[in-house]
């Protein structure tokens, strides 16, 4: 039986990791400067997680340097014939820790996701308890795969394929219905105070998190397809994956602060309420909220002061 092109579809994942990895630069240095604009109101969890994904994305890279060194220079593996595949096809130290970075990294990418849906909802916990338990069975199945590999040193066997499909599904449900939500009650916010603004103010940012979810929900699809069909293709661009992983938290923060930006240079103040509204429509990165208004306010204030108050959990 003719080996598969292992070198191959790692020279190509190592490349197309290598962009997205480029991207991630440019869009880290970004948001480190939106952070640092509006470091007083943003939420600890997002610098945070800015931080530790491209401390992740960061190190994978590293790992996939040297793990290419070590398969295409090394004149001890490349002296063997089909040396460079054998090595690939190994679950070596690079490999193995390539693989837990993967999993720390799309579990933390998971876990915000969680969060962000946990506030929008006005801290649903029967919703979160829903999504953390469609995580756990995810997390479960891809380190159970991880511990296959480890005990019997097989990096494509039967069983492995099996628990890594049954992951990325997980996955790719979970992805899903976080998205959805999320967009869901954006837009909900928008239509409960489009009677004040004369259209949907949650627009952009809806969009933004469509756009972001759809990013990373098409790179489990394409893994769940290649690793269904029992491609060893679906394995490599697993690489790739962990880099849109880290690709797609900073996108996010980058597109809702350009849409803040929008809103606040396009808001006009009605000359005939009478109020004084102090960027009603917005999406903060705070976790505050505030349910309680004054009872002595009069039924627009009421509105505005809610809608304010909602608006700040919704990022």
């Amino acid at each position: 039986m003719p080996l598969p092109a292992a070198d191959r579809m790692s020279i190509t994942s190592a490349w197309l990791e290598s962009i997205v990895y480029g991207i991630s630069c440019m869009l880290f240095s970004v948001c480190m400067h939106v952070l640092f604009n509006r470091g007083k109101r943003a939420h600890w969890v997002i610098p945070v997680s800015c931080f530790f994904h491209f401390s992740i994305a960061t190190a994978h890279n590293i790992c996939c340097l040297f793990r290419s060194l070590q398969a295409f220079t090394n004149p001890a593996i490349i002296s063997v014939p089909n040396g460079s595949i054998l090595y690939l096809l190994r679950p070596t130290t690079l490999a193995l820790t390539m693989a837990a970075l993967y999993i720390m990294n799309t579990f933390a990418l998971n876990l915000l996701l969680i969060w962000r849906l946990y506030v929008v909802w006005n801290h649903n916990r029967i919703l979160a308890i829903i999504m953390l338990i469609l995580e756990a069975g995810r997390i479960s199945t891809a380190v159970a795969a991880w511990a296959v590999v480890l005990r019997f040193r097989q990096v494509f066997s039967h069983t492995v394929f099996a628990l890594s499909k049954t992951s990325f599904a997980l996955d790719f449900v979970f992805t899903v219905s976080v998205t959805s939500g999320i967009a869901y009650r954006l837009w909900r916010a928008g239509k409960d105070v489009s009677h004040l603004t004369d259209h949907n103010a949650y627009k952009a940012v809806i969009y933004a998190f469509i756009e972001c979810g759809a990013i990373y929900t098409s790179s489990i699809l394409v893994l769940s397809a290649l690793s269904m069909s029992g491609s060893l293709a679906g394995v490599m661009a697993i690489d790739v994956n962990v880099q849109i992983a880290t690709l797609t938290p900073l996108l996010l923060l980058v597109s809702v602060s350009r849409s803040l930006t929008k809103s606040d240079l396009h808001f006009d103040i009605p000359a005939t309420t009478g109020l004084v509204f102090v960027r009603p429509v917005q999406v903060n990165m705070t976790e505050g909220i505030c349910t309680h208004p004054v009872e002595t306010m009069d039924s627009s204030l009421r509105k505005t002061h809610s809608m304010r108050s909602y608006h700040d959990n919704v990022a």
